[in-house]
């Protein structure tokens, strides 16, 4: 028997997925057909053993275990995901050009609040380290900056990419424990990297903190909702049965995407499928209430609900009000509505069903950034939130066109020129296979400041 994760806000390892679609119903690739050489999924075992111990799940505790369980989740388990022999590829990964351009953000956020003697950053989810590594490397050229920076706090639930972090920042150098609850090391650019499995576990006094999160709240656990005619209803995780036949075809499974399955053996995993409850759960008579975005919406409206985010948003809202610094929030999601039906499995590249083979596929759900800006500005009216905007949109407006164009120039090849072509433009374009429209970018600063790069203002 698999034991339960610890119900906590953790990081889970993030980063921009270039598969990922938005603002409608995923359509999920066919799954493999059971082989010879299959080996049960003890992780779907032991949801359906909880469900039929326990009754169905919501969605939030079905996507935690999925990514977190101890023994079977996709972080906690699975080598890591990033590039191309993996799941998915981040932004980070394609280019150079996105953590240089982050990190020349946080520098002109530095310059534009008077340029404080003391500062730190802070990333959650910081994936390999991709990103952290190339801002360091483009912040160590401004030396007055380097000195002002007291430590940098990366926020890891995963040991194994805590390990090729420390890899890619410190080098040889090895990490280690501060105080029972947190890792270290000194880093190849200067300051002390420091390692948190929780966000609860982060300093609380931290001078001025430049927070980075990149593709970290699609990652979050969700609450899906339906409005009916009896009120808001939720829908919960439950197991279905596949039909008598040893191999259940495709065409005799269900074929709404919320009921979609799988063509195993009846005797082997579990199924799982989102079914509605007739009656109220303690979560459809408070979330769906919090906000007129949603409690207004007539019958049959569909909605997404992310807690752990608008808790964490808070946190970090009054962080910035109290200590300054700013926030630079990285994701995919719809500008303004509110998301629907958009949990989806990402496997070897391809968009899968997220009730299939749990654990073994990472599972993403968009982003809602008009609550972000609501639960931002709720927190705390000593604050600015701007955006979001698109990704591509506010690369151009950290110069991503004269850095490309500069690489371009360095490359002794056509190979290494086409490299750096095709990297600038699925970073920036704006067609479905690219990135630079359906990511956005948003913003959290103090209320009174300049207004940042990328978002209309200028150093």
């Amino acid at each position: 028997m698999l034991a339960r994760s610890r119900i906590s806000v953790r990081a889970l390892p993030r980063s921009s997925r270039s598969c990922v679609r938005f603002n409608s119903t995923p359509s999920y690739s066919t799954p493999a057909p059971v082989t010879s050489s299959y080996e049960p999924n003890k992780l779907a075992r032991f949801l359906a053993e909880t469900i039929k111990s326990t009754g169905p799940m919501t969605v939030a505790t079905y996507m935690r275990q999925c990514l977190t369980n101890p023994e079977g989740g996709y972080y906690t388990t699975s080598p890591t995901p990033f590039g191309s022999q993996g799941d998915f590829v981040t932004s980070p990964e394609i280019s150079q050009m996105f953590g240089e351009l982050v990190g020349i953000w946080i520098l002109s956020e530095w310059m534009n609040q008077g340029m404080k003697s003391e500062c730190a950053i802070m990333e959650f989810g910081p994936g390999k380290g991709t990103l952290m590594d190339d801002a360091l490397r483009a912040l160590s050229k401004f030396k007055n900056f380097m000195g002002a920076v007291r430590s940098v706090h990366l926020v890891e639930a995963s040991p194994a990419l805590r390990e090729v972090q420390r890899e890619k920042l410190c080098g040889s150098t090895p990490m280690e424990t501060v105080d029972g609850a947190a890792w270290s090391c000194k880093s190849k650019y200067g300051p002390t990297i420091y390692w948190h499995e929780d966000i609860k576990e982060l300093p609380e006094a931290l001078p001025s903190p430049f927070i980075i999160a990149h593709e970290f709240f699609d990652a979050l656990p969700i609450h899906s909702f339906e409005r009916t005619k009896q009120g808001w209803r939720e829908f919960l995780v439950d197991t279905i049965a596949v039909r008598a036949s040893p191999i259940a075809p495709p065409s005799e499974l269900p074929h709404n995407p919320m009921l979609i399955s799988s063509t195993k053996a009846k005797d082997a995993d579990p199924v799982f499928h989102l079914t509605l409850s007739p009656k109220q759960t303690p979560h459809s008579t408070t979330l769906p209430h919090l906000s007129t975005r949603t409690s207004s919406l007539p019958d049959s409206s569909r909605v997404e609900i992310s807690p752990d985010t608008l808790s964490i948003v808070h946190q970090l809202a009054l962080r910035t009000a109290a200590q300054g610094g700013a926030q630079l929030i990285v994701d995919y999601g719809p500008a303004e509505t509110v998301p629907v039906d958009t949990l989806r499995g990402i496997r070897a590249h391809k968009i899968v069903s997220p009730w299939v083979d749990p654990g073994k596929a990472d599972l993403s759900a968009d982003v809602d950034f008009g609550a972000i800006k609501h639960a931002a500005k709720e927190a705390s009216g000593e604050l600015e939130v701007h955006g979001p905007v698109e990704q591509g949109d506010w690369l151009h407006a950290l110069g991503i066109g004269a850095r490309a164009q500069a690489l371009w120039s360095a490359q002794r090849d056509e190979a290494g020129k086409k490299r750096v072509t095709s990297a600038y433009e699925r970073l920036t374009g704006k067609g479905l296979k690219s990135m630079g429209k359906i990511y956005k970018v948003m913003a959290v600063g103090p209320k009174g400041g300049k207004t940042p790069v990328g978002f209309g203002g200028s150093v």
